[in-house]
C-alpha cells in the first residue's frame, strides 16, 4: 500500500541502503521472482515477477509463511535447509520444487536462497525461476503433475470428511432436542405422578449416557488424548476395543515390541491409518473378525490391519475417494514409509503400513 508522499513499504526500507534506487530498480525489474524473508521464513517483500508468477498479491504474500507456498514433501526440504541456514552452517542453498499457485496449480520452479546482512540485520533473498515456463519455451513437454490430481482428492476426502461430522454434530443436537422436551415433560408430570416422572428421568439418564459415548468417539476421530497422553499402543489397543463394543464385531489387537516414545508425527501418522482402515473393513468387507497389530522389528513398526471378509481390486478402489487409500498412501509417505495393500476377491484385505524409526 502507498504510504505519505507516494512511498511504498518497499522504498522506505531501501533507504537505509547505499544505493536504493538501483537496488530498487533491480528488484522489481528481475524476471526473476524474488523475495526478501525475515529469519522465520516470512517474506517481507516480493517484486511483481513473483506476485505474477504465483499469482498472489505481495500483501497476501506478506500474509503467508514460506512452507505454505509448497506441498509438505517439497516444503519439509526446503525448511530442513533453511534451519541450517538459520543455525549458521550454510549461507546458500538451492533446490527444484513445486509451488502452490493461487488457484490452487502447481508449477515447478529453481529456488536459490542466500543470506545476506549481519547481526540483527540478517536477512534472506529467496529468487525463484519458473521451470515449467522455461521447458514449454525450449519445447519440452509439459506433463501433467500428478501432485495436483492428489491434492485434489485430498482436498474432497477432507471435504467428506467435515461433511460427515456435520451429520454427525447435527444427529446430536437432535437428541439433545428432543432430550430438552422429556426433561420439560418430567417436570410437568412431576406432581402427578413421582413413578411416571421417575421413568422418564431414567431414560433421559441413558440418552445422556450414550450422547457422552458418541460426541467422545467423534472427539476421539478428531484428536486423540490418549495418544498424546499415553502412547501409540495404547491408543490403538483402546480405539480397536471401542469399535469392537460399538460395532459389534470381534477385533483382535496384537502389540509387540513398539517402544514407547515415537516420534509425533510417526504416532499419529500410524493412528490415522488404524482408524480409516479399520473404519473401512467394518463398513464394506462384510466380515465380523478383524485382526490389528503393531509390530517393531529391525528398526521399523509396522502396523497391519486385517479381514477376512470381500476384497476389492486395490487399483480400483484407488480411484474411490471415499476409502480413503490416497490420504493414506500420503500420510505415510510424509514420515518416510511405505503402505502396501493386498486384497483378493472373497479372500479378505490387509492393509500394512511400514514406517522406519531411526530417529527413536
Amino acid at each position: 500500500m502507498p504510504r505519505s508522499g507516494g512511498m511504498t513499504r518497499m522504498d522506505e526500507w531501501t533507504t537505509r541502503g547505499s544505493d536504493p534506487a538501483l537496488f530498487l530498480n533491480v528488484f522489481r525489474a528481475s524476471p526473476i521472482g524474488i523475495a526478501l524473508e525475515d529469519l522465520e521464513g516470512r517474506p517481507l517483500f516480493a517484486n511483481p515477477a513473483l506476485c505474477s508468477m504465483l499469482g498472489f498479491s505481495e500483501e497476501e504474500m506478506r500474509a503467508k509463511h514460506c512452507v505454505e507456498f509448497s506441498p509438505p514433501e517439497d516444503a519439509q526440504k526446503d525448511w530442513a535447509l533453511f534451519e541450517q541456514l538459520r543455525a549458521g552452517s550454510i549461507d546458500h542453498y538451492q533446490l527444484e520444487k513445486r509451488f502452490f499457485r493461487r488457484d490452487g496449480s502447481l508449477i515447478r520452479g529453481r529456488l536459490s536462497i542466500s543470506l545476506v546482512g549481519s547481526g540483527t540485520s540478517r536477512l534472506v533473498v529467496a529468487m525463484v525461476e519458473d521451470l515449467s515456463k522455461k521447458r514449454a519455451d525450449q519445447g519440452e513437454p509439459v506433463r501433467p503433475d500428478l501432485a495436483v490430481e492428489k491434492l485434489g482428492r485430498l482436498l474432497r476426502e477432507q471435504e467428506e470428511e467435515r461433511t460427515r461430522i456435520a451429520r454427525e454434530l447435527h444427529r446430536y443436537i437432535d437428541s439433545l432436542t428432543v432430550l430438552s422436551i422429556d426433561l420439560d415433560h418430567c417436570e410437568q408430570n412431576l406432581l402427578e405422578s413421582i413413578a411416571k416422572s421417575r421413568l422418564g428421568i431414567r431414560a433421559a439418564r441413558q440418552q445422556v449416557r450414550e450422547l457422552v459415548m458418541d460426541i467422545g468417539t467423534l472427539s476421539a476421530r478428531l484428536h486423540s488424548s490418549k495418544l498424546e497422553l499415553l502412547g501409540l499402543a495404547t491408543a490403538a489397543g483402546s480405539f480397536c476395543k471401542e469399535v469392537a463394543e460399538r460395532q459389534q464385531v470381534q477385533v483382535d489387537f496384537v502389540c509387540e515390541d513398539v517402544p514407547k516414545e515415537i516420534p509425533k508425527d510417526v504416532s499419529l501418522c500410524l493412528y490415522r491409518i488404524l482408524q480409516q482402515a479399520l473404519q473401512n473393513a467394518v463398513t464394506n468387507s462384510g466380515s465380523r473378525q478383524f485382526e490389528v497389530a503393531l509390530r517393531f522389528a529391525s528398526g521399523n513398526v509396522d502396523l497391519i490391519v486385517r479381514d477376512w471378509g470381500n476384497g476389492f481390486d486395490p487399483e480400483q478402489a484407488m480411484k474411490r475417494p471415499s476409502l480413503g487409500l490416497i490420504s493414506m498412501q500420503e500420510r505415510v509417505k510424509l514420515v518416510h514409509g511405505k503402505l502396501l495393500i493386498k486384497s483378493e476377491l472373497n479372500s479378505g484385505t490387509t492393509i500394512r503400513a511400514r514406517v522406519p524409526l531411526e530417529r527413536v
